[in-house]
């Protein structure tokens, strides 16, 4: 059994290890607030004043193993390479996968997608449908941010022509240039979020504006009753 040890005086009233922390806290403080300024100014460029990151001035670059959005790979001739086996809807813990299958025309597979769907409100991005699929089907390598907004819940739907339109931007521009369409999206997406004159905002305004907000309605008159008429009991 080990032994309590005893504390010293110093540890005991715990001052110094207060002053420590905060001079530790002051160094930091200090030292990156000089190394700002003197970037401000051109000096010391080599230098970095703190590991944050200026966002959104400076972005950094995803990880190889950075789980974004999703997207449906291809086959050579452009078709969907899923084959509704049904895995990833069954391996979800969110049961956020719809998928509706046909009959493939390509008499090598026995079905394919007719719709397949990932609604981003349920997903947590856990990545359990790219470990369950068989035949490499689904990936979250796109190093796209899932949307964040949007004006109804099917804006956040993304449906298999979506999914597949992110394989071909990233076979066509790459990480950096898929990366690049995604923050153009987002800056359109920031100028005009606000816009009184667009039409979704209008009907998001009109249509889904909380209740408790809302203007209260006029109270309309009661016709009179003639308490005579009222059977006993209220009925």
């Amino acid at each position: 059994m080990k032994r309590r040890e005893e504390l010293t005086f110093w540890e005991r009233i715990y001052l110094p290890e207060v002053l420590k922390g905060l001079a530790v806290t002051n160094y930091h403080f200090f030292r990156n607030l000089t190394l700002h300024l003197a970037h401000a100014m051109g000096l010391a460029k080599a230098q970095r004043a703190a590991a944050t990151v200026a966002y959104p001035d400076e972005r950094k670059v995803y990880p190889d193993h950075y789980r974004g959005s999703h997207r449906l790979t291809l086959r050579e001739d452009g078709s969907v390479r899923c084959t509704s086996c049904f895995l990833c809807a069954t391996a979800c813990p969110a049961q956020c996968i719809y998928i509706e299958a046909g009959e493939s025309p390509d008499p090598r597979v026995e079905k394919y997608p007719v719709r397949y769907e990932i609604d981003t409100l349920r997903c947590i991005y856990c990545g359990l449908c790219v470990e369950a699929c068989p035949c490499d089907a689904i990936r979250m390598d796109t190093y796209v941010h899932p949307r964040i907004w949007g004006f109804d819940r099917k804006d956040f739907v993304e449906t298999k022509e979506v999914l597949m339109h992110r394989s071909r931007v990233l076979a066509e521009k790459g990480r950096d240039g898929n990366m690049q369409e995604m923050l153009e999206w987002y800056e359109e997406q920031e100028r005009e979020v606000y816009n009184p004159e667009r039409p979704e905002l209008k009907t998001y305004t009109e249509r889904d504006h909380p209740a408790h907000l809302r203007p209260a309605p006029e109270p309309e008159e009661l016709p009179a009753v003639d308490r005579h008429q009222i059977a006993p009991g209220g009925k």
